[in-house]
């Protein structure tokens, strides 16, 4: 799949799908869960409602208990080339039906920060030492991380202070390739800047900067506050609500 077909900032998003022979790849629970195109169709509907559904599946499935498969490199590759899409300044939830009518509906947030949170996330477990999955499958994500890089920095200059939030996060944990590890000197003044903030991707910030050999005593505190960096959740049971 290609992050190149970009006009006046975003993709035609028919064009990296059909790059992909999606018969060739899988995801956790076939039976249950959209097949992975369909999932990465319906991040871009008109129906917001399908939007964060489809948002929601790509944890379910695409990368069910941060567990790697072989859909999960070609859906990273989809999702960061239509971060700049307009349809991902949707307002969605990730909720079901069911939980918003038995729990009420929290607050609503940016599609394009969920992708750029379900990117986070995917990226922090291929630096795990042992992340679930095959092998294989956990290399074909790492090996996207310069051009996930490359898609995620133009955000950090959003005009939205939650999109370069979320963005600065999400280059976090791609920045341990040893190919990328030359722009941690670029982005520490911005990274010290973020474990200042009062914001939830502020422990992002601090154990960036302490993987990277800076004093982190004054942000400890702050740091160890829960949190929930991310406005989708996160972890899933073994057998989930599809």
């Amino acid at each position: 799949m290609s992050m190149e077909n970009r006009q006046e900032g975003f993709v035609d998003p028919q064009e990296p799908l059909l790059r992909t022979d999606w018969h060739s790849v899988e995801h956790c629970c076939p039976n249950d869960a959209p097949a992975t195109p369909v999932i990465l169709r319906h991040l871009l509907d008109d129906d917001t409602g399908k939007q964060g559904a489809a948002l929601r599946n790509l944890y379910q499935a695409v990368t069910h208990q941060h567990t790697f498969y072989s859909a999960t490199a070609p859906a990273a590759t989809f999702v960061a080339a239509i971060l700049a899409h307009p349809r991902t300044l949707a307002e969605v939830t990730d909720q079901t039906p069911w939980e918003v009518a038995h729990r009420g509906e929290k607050p609503r947030f940016l599609l394009r920060v969920g992708l750029l949170n379900w990117l986070r996330s995917t990226a922090a477990d291929a630096n795990d030492e042992s992340p679930g999955g095959l092998q294989a499958d956990i290399e074909a994500f790492r090996a996207l991380r310069p051009a996930l890089h490359d898609a995620i920095r133009p955000l950090l200059t959003d005009r939205d202070r939650e999109i370069r939030e979320a963005a600065l996060a999400a280059l976090l944990p791609l920045l341990a390739a040893p190919e990328l590890a030359h722009h941690r000197a670029e982005l520490r003044d911005t990274v010290l800047a973020l474990a200042t903030e009062d914001t939830p991707y502020r422990r992002h910030a601090v154990r960036a900067l302490a993987a990277w050999g800076e004093d982190t005593t004054p942000f400890q505190r702050e740091a160890n506050t829960p949190t929930d960096a991310r406005p989708s959740a996160e972890g899933f049971a073994d057998d989930p609500p599809f």
